[in-house]
């Protein structure tokens, strides 16, 4: 049988056969568990953005939306650790293009290969093609392509915030555009009822 002193000392070490206690570990495995599923809830276009700077050239798997009809202006996040934000921030342009169902197994692995790996576009094998206003290239086959000059860049908590103003697109006809909701990449779908939306409005 314990005696006090022997629960108390185990009480200011911690007792460590006490595999039910919640530790420090478990409780960021549950943040992230609900982060999880607040991000994963939020649909987003799937996309890559290609730059260009000097003789570097990077591509990063990422989701962009417009924030502005006129100048059209766009709206991408990276991570200041990537070597695409590096890039991004020495040339002050960019590219976003919006991944076509064709592409979707490359894009998902754009997103798992770090950008210092030199062997990165060699392993993606995408095709390029020049852009006409800016120096980073489009990627070829995107379902939309829109050539982007950085307007501002803000720190917004783990990553910074690009706003690109646009100064060139191509929209592929019979383009299909993938979106990423629920951790997985999906087609669009079916419209549902109800009248068009015309753009701007």
């Amino acid at each position: 049988m314990a005696t006090r002193s022997t629960k108390v000392a185990k009480a200011a070490k911690g007792d460590k056969g006490d595999k039910t206690a919640p530790t420090r570990d478990d409780a960021r495995r549950a943040r992230n568990a609900e982060l999880g599923r607040l991000l994963s809830s939020l649909p987003c276009p799937q996309a890559l953005l290609c730059v260009q700077t000097g003789e570097e050239t990077d591509v990063a798997a990422v989701t962009a939306m417009w924030v502005s009809y006129d100048p059209v202006i766009v709206a991408v996040y990276l991570h200041p650790g990537m070597r695409t934000h590096q890039l991004v921030n020495q040339g002050r342009h960019f590219t976003i293009n919006v991944v076509d169902e064709a592409q979707n197994a490359k894009a998902l692995l754009a997103g798992s290969i770090k950008g210092k790996d030199p062997g990165k576009l060699e392993k993606l094998a995408l095709k390029f093609e020049p852009s006409e206003s800016i120096g980073s290239p489009r990627v070829a086959g995107a379902a939309a392509s829109y050539e982007c000059r950085v307007l501002k860049v803000a720190a917004c908590g783990d990553h910074d915030l690009f706003l690109g103003l646009v100064t060139g697109w191509s929209v592929r006809k019979g383009g299909k555009p993938v979106v990423r909701y629920g951790g997985k990449s999906h087609a669009i779908g079916t419209a549902l009822e109800g009248p068009a939306v015309k753009y701007p409005h």
